[in-house]
């Protein structure tokens, strides 16, 4: 399959959209229980062993012409508009995606989707937890306090609705892999399979290159044009001189206000930051260089190598001579 022939057979209707586009009533997939509202909610859950026959990933074009109603979970969906808008309802909170955007939910996470029209063509590509760890934080751990704090963006201590909007329209190597993926998965050939599971992590990669995230990770007060995002990176290029005194004075900020929005939005004080920052340089050093452990530790701005010792055992759990043995 190729683009080409992807854009016909998702512009297409299917047979559930030739019903749904006269009568405006959603139809499910399946045999109709793969909606169930579980004891002790009034949600529908939708139950996954319909989906994972094939592997750990399945990827469905959404229905058009019917309200998808309210549901949750228990897998990771990504939601990529391929064609059009779509709207959502997530958390009782209205979102509107458009074409070449993508939308990360949670699991457990209550959304429903009204109608969407002729030209909306939204693909759904979920799932389950552990797949999602392996194929995205594992990729990412150690790269950074950015990465860390996207790798901790949809853990339970975070102020978020559990979604992520990634504003990924203009990226073209984000739009070309996803369209990769969906001609692999539709019209499946030998290794098809593999090849999904191979490209998962460059689109997840591709996801970190945009991070603009949605307002609902922007601070509830609006700070000026600057974001957290910008505070992290800064933190990560200069973490060897930065100082709380000198952050707040780069980014027009109270350094009592901006170390408590640190903490309140990372769940880590600036001085662990600091230090998350250092040891991932660190760790770079250890497997790609030949230089002392005492040379590692002035280059990242420590003076004493038994304190570096220190502080890379507390953070990796091992000396630096046995992580880098272990390289």
């Amino acid at each position: 399959m190729n683009h080409q022939q992807l854009d016909e057979y998702l512009r297409k209707f299917d047979y559930i959209e030739e019903v749904q586009i006269k009568t405006g009533n959603n139809v499910n997939d399946f045999d109709g229980h793969e909606l169930l509202i579980e004891s002790g909610s009034n949600i529908p859950r939708m139950q996954e062993e319909y989906f994972f026959h094939r592997g750990p990933i399945f990827i469905n074009k959404h229905h058009r012409f019917a309200d998808m109603p309210l549901h949750i979970h228990s897998f990771i969906e990504i939601n990529y508009v391929y064609s059009g808008i779509c709207k959502q309802i997530i958390n009782e909170k209205e979102i509107t995606l458009t074409k070449g955007q993508v939308c990360l939910l949670d699991t457990d996470v209550p959304h429903s989707i009204p109608a969407l029209g002729k030209d909306d063509i939204l693909i759904n590509i979920i799932m389950k937890k552990e797949t999602f760890s392996t194929a995205f934080w594992t990729q990412f751990t150690g790269k950074g306090v950015v990465s860390e704090f996207l790798l901790n963006a949809l853990t339970e201590n975070q102020v978020h609705d559990r979604y992520i909007l990634f504003h990924s329209q203009d990226n073209d190597e984000l739009q070309y892999t996803i369209k990769k993926v969906l001609c692999e998965f539709f019209d499946p050939s030998d290794y098809s399979l593999e090849i999904v599971s191979a490209l998962l992590p460059v689109l997840f990669i591709e996801l970190m290159r945009i991070y603009q995230l949605d307002k609902n990770f922007e601070s509830e007060e609006k700070i000026g044009r600057t974001n957290i995002m910008e505070i992290l990176h800064y933190i990560e290029r200069n973490y060897k001189e930065c100082t709380l005194t000198s952050l707040a004075k780069q980014f027009n900020f109270n350094s009592n206000y901006l170390g408590n929005m640190l903490k309140e939005r990372t769940g880590k004080t600036f001085i662990e930051l600091l230090q998350s920052q250092k040891m991932v340089r660190a760790s770079v050093l250890l497997k790609n260089t030949s230089k002392s452990i005492g040379e590692i530790a002035f280059e990242i701005g420590y003076e004493s190598s038994s304190f570096f010792h220190r502080k890379f055992k507390d953070h990796y759990g091992c000396t630096p001579n046995h992580y880098r043995k272990k390289k």
